[in-house]
C-alpha cells in the first residue's frame, strides 16, 4: 500500500499544485474503498502537512494498514467505515492466528470426524444467516466450542498443537490497525406494521473492537460496495426522518 501511494502522489502532485494555484479555496477530499481505502490513508498522511484542511474516506477499509499511534494521530482527518461482520475490516495476523487457534483447540477436544465437522459447519454457515462459531442454534455448537464437555483427546496430548495453539508473537511484531476515526455500520431488526426488514445504524466505535474476525455467513458478503451502499443510503433516510420529526 506504501508503494501505491507513493507512486500516485509522484503521479498527481503536480496536477494538484495547478489546481489549487487556480482555485486556492478548494479542499482536498480522498476516498477509495478497500485496498483503495488503505492507499488513500496512507496518501492522506503524505498530503497532510501541505493541504492541513484534507480528508479522508475509508469505505470497507482494511483491518492492517497503520501502527496503532499513527492511527490514533490521524482521528481528526482519516475517517474509516466497517461494514458488519465484513471480515477485510478484521484481517490481521493476529485476528487470523486467534481464528486459527479457536479452530484447532476446538478440533482437538472433539471426538467426532474432523472432515465431516468441517464441512458440515461450512454448508450450515453459507446458507444460514445466523450461524456463528458460538450460535445457540448450532445444533454442531457443543462440539466446537471452548465450553465442550465430551472431549477425549486433551489438547496436552498433542504437543505440535498444543505449541502451536499457545505460541504468540506478539512481541516481535508491529501490530497494524485500522486508522482514524472508525465508523461502524450495523444493522438492527426493523418491524413495521406488515413487515419485516434490516435497518442500520452508524456508531463511532475504536480499532481494538475489530481485533477478532467474526465467522458468519455474511462475513464476506458485507465487504461487497452494494452492502456499504445499502447501508449508508439507510443511515442518511433514517436521519432525515428523525431531522424531520425534531422540526
Amino acid at each position: 500500500m506504501h508503494s501505491a501511494a507513493k507512486y500516485i502522489l509522484d503521479d498527481i502532485s503536480t496536477r494538484l499544485n495547478d489546481i489549487f494555484t487556480k482555485y486556492p479555496d478548494y479542499k482536498l477530499i480522498i476516498c477509495g474503498y478497500s485496498l483503495g481505502a488503505g492507499i488513500a490513508s496512507i496518501l492522506s498522511i503524505q498530503l497532510k502537512s501541505k493541504y492541513p484542511h484534507l480528508k479522508c474516506y475509508g469505505i470497507a477499509m482494511p483491518g492492517s494498514v497503520l501502527s496503532e499511534n499513527l492511527a490514533l494521530a490521524t482521528r481528526d482527518f482519516i475517517y474509516s467505515y466497517v461494514v458488519d461482520a465484513d471480515m477485510i475490516g478484521r484481517a490481521s495476523m493476529r485476528s487470523l492466528e486467534h481464528l486459527r487457534d479457536r479452530i484447532i483447540d476446538a478440533l482437538s477436544k472433539c471426538n467426532r470426524n474432523k472432515i465431516r465437522l468441517l464441512t458440515m459447519t461450512l454448508a450450515r454457515t453459507l446458507i444460514k444467516r445466523g450461524q456463528t462459531f458460538h450460535s445457540r442454534n448450532n445444533r454442531t455448537q457443543s462440539l466446537i466450542d471452548n465450553s465442550v464437555t465430551n472431549s477425549i483427546i486433551p489438547i496436552d496430548a498433542n504437543p505440535s498443537i498444543s505449541q502451536l495453539v499457545l505460541t504468540h508473537h506478539s512481541g516481535e511484531r508491529v501490530h497494524l490497525v485500522l486508522p482514524g476515526t472508525i465508523i461502524h455500520l450495523y444493522s438492527t431488526d426493523r418491524v413495521g406494521l406488515f413487515s419485516r426488514g434490516i435497518s442500520y445504524r452508524a456508531g463511532i466505535t475504536t480499532y481494538d473492537q475489530f481485533f477478532q474476525l467474526i465467522v458468519h455467513p455474511r462475513m464476506w458478503l458485507d465487504h461487497f460496495p452494494a452492502s456499504y451502499s445499502t447501508a449508508l443510503a439507510d443511515i442518511i433516510e433514517n436521519y432525515e426522518q428523525i431531522s424531520q420529526q425534531i422540526a
